[in-house]
């Protein structure tokens, strides 16, 4: 979703925003609003800090709902069930 540095996983995205380059006008309101825009700074400015939270955030992700066993199924592919 970061059209400036298409193949690194960086900080470039919240970098566009600031700049007012985005894909799309949801990803601008990050920081037009008010609340979410100190977040958007912040992580603009420490690259560390958002590989930091992101992994943060993918490790619960990865806890949420997981079904095990005979009750869950790894998909062939992804858009139906096997």
């Amino acid at each position: 979703m970061d059209p400036t540095t298409t193949h690194i996983f960086d900080n470039a995205y919240f970098k566009n925003l600031q700049n007012g380059s985005r894909l799309f006008s949801s990803d601008q309101a990050l920081f037009t609003d008010l609340r979410s825009r100190p977040t958007v700074n912040f992580f603009a400015l420490n690259n560390t800090a958002f590989r930091e939270a992101f992994k943060t955030a993918m490790t619960k992700l990865g806890r949420v709902g997981v079904l095990m066993g005979s009750k869950g199924e790894i998909r062939i592919n992804c858009t139906r069930p096997n």
